[in-house]
């Protein structure tokens, strides 16, 4: 039964320009208000002339850059930027301010003799010249060469007429447009070498004028929008004319890389013309993909962006992977059901209304007004099978409807179904499989283990069909009595959609996807490819790679890397995703809406239905930029100091310690995908990933030399990897210089110094309390010894004397006993000298002789020769601590006496105004080290000398003579040797 609909193949037009993606930014989002200029130089800066000022933009934040000092710019506002060969940003004033140049971090002002009341339009010609204009009367035309600006109306000759734009060819030319809002224009030109405009004989309103990436050149007037000279600068043979958009006044043209032509109109919006497919004029208007229908000026960016100036901000269209078929509408309660004819025509069913997608050519409507269409599949002879208000129709290639039977009775629609290679229909009903031709259809006696037939796919290696009941495997049928027998096992959990490709059947699941081809599984497992779980479909596109509909996107695999996947189904897979920033802004349909998600036109384009309609990619529009995203260094600041676009190399304040660094990556496709790394040389030398900040704080910094770099990666995945560099230095101030430094450590010597003195003073007043006290104790034994015992002994010897002069004279006793009583005398008398010398408090001032003394008693009986000598300028030695040196020199030549065999010893004292020096050597056979070291073992002579010179704050050195012999030295501080005498 044929049934009634509207079967005309209707070409649909866009509801949109498609196929690039919408970005704005007001007031809202930083950016001025009232645009009226755009322009980039080289490092990638899109440069924005606006009635609040001039801004650059790195895609992230708007900068503004103040206005040239002088006073004329105090009330000026920027009416044009222009970017040279050069790399220089020109900008023009109103106010008769003239213009500035763009150069080392702010806007220098340009001596203009009698600048014109605004500067509009600005252009560059191939021997290097600028040229500036005004659109009123008087001065109209300025060049400047060689740093001079010059009036160039009347010396070339200018036609009358308000300039309203101004363009230069590969040739040299300079081509002007002239006239007034309400009448014909005119083209005037100025051949390389001429003296003088010529004017050309082109009927032209009044117009911009833009010229195209081949050179040619295209105006849009009230007539039309057209080519008006080609890129050699002749007139084009046959013109092609684009009909003129209602309510434009005075478009600017910008260009696109797919060869789209963009207008602007001041007051109607923007418009998109497409010579190539001469699809007509496209119109966007406020609240659909523009922010304003004030339209002002176009722009085309280094990556091939159209940025659009409105009198509330900016609008880009930046050319997208995807783009949406804003002809077909979306349908969110039934869902968008695909299918993909043997002649590569994808037709799309909403819920009334088929439409086709042939290899060549827009979407076009094949049916309306059908009933409700529940499923749709590929026709095994050509064409497609769809199901729809009770009745299974089949149109061909071309959309003409060929057949159409009813569907079997089931209470139920179908949502699913396939034809096989017998040319049965396949299709699920109420917990049941019809299969059945325009004969008659049969119930297929299937085991849906109490399910239903998700996804019903032509079987590649049978004559039945493969089953998606939903359950970890597939259901194979071939026969109508068959039960179905399990298909192929294919571990990948519960299955979420099966769908046919060019190499195979595929299956997704909760655990990655499966391909069955030749009679074989592969599988790819989703543990290390988190995006394959629950994927809704594939094809292949015409650049060679497989391309998914994801949960977050659309994923694109190159088909090697999908092969290389299935030999090792673990292996991460190499791909991209696109997502939002790539147009595809929406969400998969339902899980319940079945049909295959994914198909691919017979040229290789992709259709992906998602809820926010079919979408479109082509291949040749997902392509990787291979553009290097531009580095600058922003700003620097350091304390009060402020710099934009600081100089390769930079000195810093004396002193400075805390550093912020801006920086941008200027590509402006998607700066949020941008990545930069920075570091700092000097201070840390790994890289940083900036993350989403494009500033670098550095604190705690010293004086010295940093180099601050900053490399970037774009969101294609290219490097900058020379970046930009930044040297800095930073002087020390007078308190961090090695002079103040010097001067410190000077200071700290002199400080330890005086501690040391201080401590030595201190030192020395406790062991003189202790020798003191030691003296008082000689002092008071003297006394009791002079009182006492020496009394006892001259009484005892009066005893003796009268004993003795009892005796007869020649008394035998008598002599002996007066000579002992001679050597009483003698030793009363040495006992006297001793406790002379236990109460002497007076400083020694012979000590030369002094140790004669000592020498001759400890070396009596010896051949050894001593010399005594001194040098420095005699002083003074405290009376106990010469007490000590004694008794350490009385040690050293008793020990040589004894043990040395020497024959001549030095006694030597070296006075010095740090101390005194006690040295004494002698000729014999030398100290053994472990002995000068230790001493001998049950002898403490060594040791109390050691003991001595500490006691007077000394030092004490015993050791064997390199040449022979042994060398004593006590060297005692002067604080405690030299000091005054004690009167008591």
């Amino acid at each position: 039964m044929l049934i009634a609909a509207a079967l005309v193949a209707t070409p649909l037009a866009a509801t949109g320009i498609e196929g690039f993606k919408h970005s704005s930014w007001t007031p809202e989002q930083g950016a001025p208000s009232n645009v009226v200029g755009i322009a980039q130089t080289p490092d990638g800066y899109l440069w924005i002339a606006s009635a609040e000022g001039v801004f650059r933009f790195d895609g992230l934040s708007f900068e503004s850059i103040p206005a040239p000092r002088e006073a004329r710019f105090a009330n000026a506002i920027p009416t044009s930027v222009f970017a040279d060969r050069d790399g220089r940003l020109w900008v023009g004033f109103n106010q008769n301010a003239g213009a500035a140049v763009y150069r080392a971090g702010r806007l220098h002002a340009l001596s203009m003799p009698s600048p014109p009341p605004s500067i509009l339009k600005f252009t560059q010609t191939a021997d290097g010249a600028l040229w500036a204009s005004w659109g009123g009367q008087g001065d109209r035309l300025f060049r400047y060469r060689n740093d001079n600006w010059q009036v160039m109306d009347r010396r070339l000759n200018l036609p009358p007429g308000e300039i309203a734009a101004m363009a230069s060819t590969a040739d040299g030319s300079l081509w002007v447009t002239l006239g007034n809002s309400r009448a014909d224009g005119t083209l005037a030109r100025l051949s390389p070498g001429a003296a003088r405009f010529q004017t050309e004989a082109d009927r032209i309103g009044f117009t911009m004028l833009a010229r195209a990436p081949d050179g040619a050149l295209w105006i849009s007037d009230r007539n039309a929008t057209r080519m008006i000279r080609d890129a050699k600068g002749a007139p084009p043979i046959r013109p092609r004319l684009f009909p003129p958009v209602a309510g434009a006044a005075v478009p600017t043209l910008a260009f696109d890389r797919r060869g789209g032509i963009w207008g602007t109109t001041r007051g109607v919006g923007l418009f998109r013309l497409d010579p190539a497919t001469g699809t007509g004029v496209e119109r966007l208007e406020v609240g659909r993909m523009l922010s304003s229908d004030a339209t002002i000026d176009a722009f085309t960016d280094r990556e091939g962006s159209i940025w659009v100036a409105t009198d509330v901000g900016l609008d880009r269209y930046r050319p997208a992977a995807i783009a949406r078929l804003s002809a077909i509408p979306p349908d969110v309660q039934d869902g968008l059901k695909l299918a993909r004819a043997s002649d590569g025509t994808v037709f799309v069913a909403g819920s009334h209304t088929l439409y086709a997608l042939a290899p060549v050519g827009p979407a076009r409507r094949i049916a309306d007004g059908l009933g409700r269409i529940a499923t749709l599949c590929p026709a095994s002879d050509g064409g497609i099978w769809i199901a729809h208000g009770g009745s299974m129709t089949r149109y061909d290639a071309t959309g003409s409807l060929t057949t159409s039977f009813a569907l079997p009775p089931d209470p139920v629609a179908p949502t699913s179904c396939a034809q096989d290679r017998r040319g049965r229909l396949w299709i699920d009903g109420a917990g049941t499989i019809w299969v059945g031709t325009k004969a008659r259809w049969q119930r297929a006696a299937a085991d849906l283990q109490g399910g239903g037939a998700l996804d019903i796919v032509a079987d590649p290696d049978g004559n039945g069909v493969l089953v998606n009941t939903g359950h970890a495997d597939l259901l194979k049928l071939d026969a109508v009595t068959s039960r179905g027998v399990p298909g192929p096992p294919l571990a990948i959990g519960a299955l979420a959609a099966l769908w046919t490709s060019e190499d195979g059947v595929y299956a997704s699941g909760a655990k990655g996807i499966a391909r069955i081809a030749g009679g074989r599984v592969q599988r790819i497992e989703a543990t290390n490819n988190p995006w394959l779980v629950g994927v809704r479909g594939m094809a292949l596109g015409r650049d060679g790679a497989a391309w998914f509909l994801v949960r977050l996107g659309i994923v694109r695999v190159a088909v090697r890397d999908l092969a290389r996947g299935f030999a090792a189904p673990t292996t991460a897979l190499p791909h991209r995703l696109f997502d939002s920033h790539d147009g595809y802004a929406t969400r998969g349909q339902a899980i319940s809406f079945r049909t295959p998600q994914v198909a691919a036109t017979g040229d290789g384009r992709l259709i992906f239905a998602t809820r926010a309609g079919p979408l479109l990619v082509d291949p040749a529009d997902a392509v990787r930029s291979t553009l290097s995203p531009p580095v600058s260094i922003r700003s620097i600041t350091a304390g009060s100091l402020v710099r934009r676009d600081p100089p390769a190399s930079l000195t810093l304040p004396a002193g400075t310690h805390t550093v912020r660094i801006g920086f941008a990556v200027n590509s402006l496709a998607v700066p949020s995908r941008n990545r930069a790394f920075y570091r700092l040389e000097g201070q840390s030398g790994g890289w940083t990933a900036a993350g989403g900040r494009r500033e670098a704080t550095y604190t705690n910094l010293g004086p010295g030399r940093y180099r601050f770099q900053v490399i970037a990666v774009s969101a294609d995945g290219v490097w900058n990897r020379r970046g930009q560099t930044l040297a800095i230095t930073i002087p020390p101030t007078f308190l961090q210089s090695w002079t103040f430094k010097l001067l410190c450590m000077a200071l700290g010597l002199a400080l330890l110094w005086v501690a040391y003195r201080i401590r030595l003073r201190f030192l020395a007043r406790e062991i003189r309390s202790r020798l003191l006290d030691r003296l008082r104790e000689r002092e008071r034994v003297a006394r009791d010894i002079h009182d006492t015992l020496l009394q006892s002994i001259q009484a005892l010897m009066l005893r003796f004397q009268l004993a003795a002069d009892g005796l007869p004279a020649g008394h035998p006793a008598r002599g002996a006993l007066e000579e002992a009583m001679d050597r009483a005398d003698d030793v009363i008398a040495e006992g006297r000298d001793r406790l002379s010398d236990l109460r002497r408090t007076e400083g020694l001032e012979d000590p030369e002789a002094a140790l004669r003394e000592i020498a001759g008693h400890q070396l009596a009986g010896t051949a050894i020769a001593i010399t005594i000598r001194s040098s420095g300028t005699v002083r003074p030695i405290d009376a106990v601590a010469w007490d000590e040196l004694a008794s350490i020199a009385a040690e050293v030549l008793f020990n040589a006496a004894r043990h040395a065999h020497a024959s001549a010893m030095v006694a030597e004292i070296q006075y010095r105004s740090t101390g005194l020096t006690l040295r004494i050597t002698d000729d014999g056979i030398g100290i053994p080290p472990h002995m000068a070291k230790e001493g001998r073992q049950g002898h403490f002579g060594i040791a109390g000398m050691r003991e001595r010179a500490a006691r007077i704050g000394g030092h004490f050195r015993i050791e064997r003579r390199r040449e022979g012999g042994t060398e004593v030295t006590v060297t005692v501080p002067a604080a405690m040797v030299y000091g005054s005498s004690r009167k008591r």
